[in-house]
């Protein structure tokens, strides 16, 4: 697989400057920052739809499902190959998340929440 090809998910650069983390296909890889040795994140759960995700750390934060279809942020350890809930989301994601930023010193994390969702239907009448 080509980089350039795949990059039209938003790539990430890994805090340690060594590594870009792109998905593709709802796999995480990664590749060196040269260019070289792109693989899969071995271990990495699949990914959801809202390819909501961020490297941070010595891991990568993501929206992850458990047993029970519930939503969550989890943390999977790229050291120890395994995965962590963090968070259990109130409401299921939106289809769109937008990401999930972390602050740099690792203590804050973003992530989208829709409320409320609504819509106006108009009728137009004579139109033209």
């Amino acid at each position: 697989m080509q980089i350039a090809q795949h990059l039209g998910d938003l790539p990430f650069e890994s805090p340690d400057g060594k590594y870009v983390y792109f998905s593709h296909d709802f796999q995480l890889w990664q590749v060196a920052i040269d260019g070289t040795g792109e693989q899969q994140v071995s271990g990495m759960p699949q990914l959801g739809s809202n390819d909501a995700w961020s490297p941070s750390g010595s891991g990568i934060y993501f929206v992850g499902f458990d047993a029970n279809d519930k939503a969550g942020i989890d943390f999977f350890d790229l050291n120890l190959k395994k995965v962590r809930r963090i968070l259990v989301l109130e409401k299921p994601p939106p289809g769109w998340m937008g990401g999930l930023p972390v602050s740099p010193d690792g203590r804050w994390l973003l992530f989208t929440q829709l409320d409320e969702l609504s819509s106006d239907l108009m009728l137009v009448e004579n139109w033209r």
